[in-house]
């Protein structure tokens, strides 16, 4: 009952109820546009939030795991690993706009950890939030999330923590994200994130959440 498990992509869910706190707080907006370095002046400047939430943003990304691959190679390989997908370019493959096309990616989500922690004026308070923000409350007295090495959450896959608390956590998202009784993300959010995103025919939400399984990269 101790040991801690990794979460992999269950921690995707995780940075999804996170940006949820972010918003609420009014940190973040789901349709403010994402900023990174490079991307004024093409395509990937209108990157929102929201396109990221439901793995949509139209970066190029191979999440394969049989060989070095994109994934592989940000996980494993990279020292900063938002850095690195940031570097992505518009997939040339895709004909539609941004938004439009579903490419599960944990690579999209290592930014949305990046963009939350850099809506802290201080990163050292960045650390210590999400324990008090969500895991504190939940009594997730077990979570770590682990860094990589330039200081970002590696919120796609590399969250611990034991079986009863990941369980408490399944809870708060059956509860809406509700807990004795506090809302802690906004009204509905869960409901939105737990809707299907439209180009991922079915497939997943709108917030980092497979809905059913399927072979959708």
């Amino acid at each position: 009952p101790d040991t801690p498990l990794l979460g992999w992509s269950v921690s995707k869910t995780v940075t999804g109820a996170l940006i949820g706190r972010a918003i609420r707080e009014g940190r973040l907006d789901l349709d403010q546009t994402a900023s990174f370095e490079g991307w004024d002046g093409d395509g990937r400047g209108g990157i929102t939030l929201r396109d990221m939430m439901g793995m949509a943003p139209d970066l190029a990304w191979n999440e394969g795991y049989g060989s070095v691959s994109d994934v592989t190679r940000m996980l494993y390989l990279e020292r900063d690993m938002a850095g690195f997908v940031a570097g992505q370019p518009r997939d040339d493959d895709s004909p539609e706009g941004v938004g439009d096309v579903f490419e599960y990616s944990s690579g999209t989500t290592v930014l949305l950890s990046r963009l939350w922690q850099d809506s802290f004026d201080d990163p050292a308070e960045a650390v210590f939030w999400p324990y008090a923000a969500l895991f504190d409350p939940l009594g997730m007295t077990s979570a770590v999330m682990e860094m990589d090495a330039s200081g970002t959450f590696v919120g796609s896959s590399y969250i611990y923590a034991t079986a009863r608390d990941w369980a408490r956590f399944g809870q708060f998202m059956l509860q809406r994200g509700v807990w004795n009784g506090r809302s802690l993300l906004p009204v509905g959010f869960v409901d939105w994130m737990v809707t299907a995103h439209p180009a991922s025919d079915g497939v997943y939400g709108n917030g980092q959440v497979w809905l059913r399984a399927a072979n959708a990269w």
